[in-house]
């Protein structure tokens, strides 16, 4: 893990060890149609409730000024139909673990790749946890839009 992302999660509360109960999130998610992962369920307890700010504001091609919040009743919950189209677009079987720019959702596919999807859009945050988390903070790299509903062009648009 990047020392920045170590720093700005320990600054969100995060400790070597932490373990916090998933089980009513899990409950309350499956209600909905959700089925969460041993990958999900793992980052959820280590890193559910933070509230983890970025250390840079400004990436290459997007603003990164909100925080990346580990809620996931607030990504998922009356979100499934998003994700059921997100599915049948990207493949996998996608979890719901916080909120970043915008009230985006930000869900985990069972393999670890992190997507966040919201206001017709569908953008790779990266391949695993690792991945997608450092970006979420660090904004070291494009963000990359995977989908955009139609009438609407990417965004943000591709760096060429």
């Amino acid at each position: 893990m990047h020392p920045d992302v170590l720093a700005a999660i320990c600054a969100s509360g995060w400790l070597p060890g932490r373990s916090v109960d998933t089980a009513e999130w899990i409950r309350l998610l499956a209600g909905e149609g959700y089925l969460a992962s041993p990958l999900a369920v793992e980052v959820l307890s280590s890193l559910g409730g933070l509230v983890i700010d970025p250390v840079n504001s400004r990436g290459p091609n997007f603003s990164n000024d909100e925080p990346f919040s580990v809620d996931p009743i607030s990504a998922g919950s009356g979100q499934r139909e998003l994700i059921q189209e997100v599915e049948g677009i990207l493949g996998g079987s996608y979890f719901p673990i916080g909120e970043w720019l915008s009230y985006s959702g930000v869900f985990l596919e069972v393999q670890g790749r992190v997507i966040a999807a919201g206001m017709g859009w569908i953008w790779e945050l990266g391949r695993t946890f690792e991945e997608g988390l450092e970006l979420a903070i660090r904004a070291h790299r494009p963000l990359v839009c995977l989908h955009s509903d139609p009438g609407l062009d990417p965004w943000p648009a591709p760096i060429l």
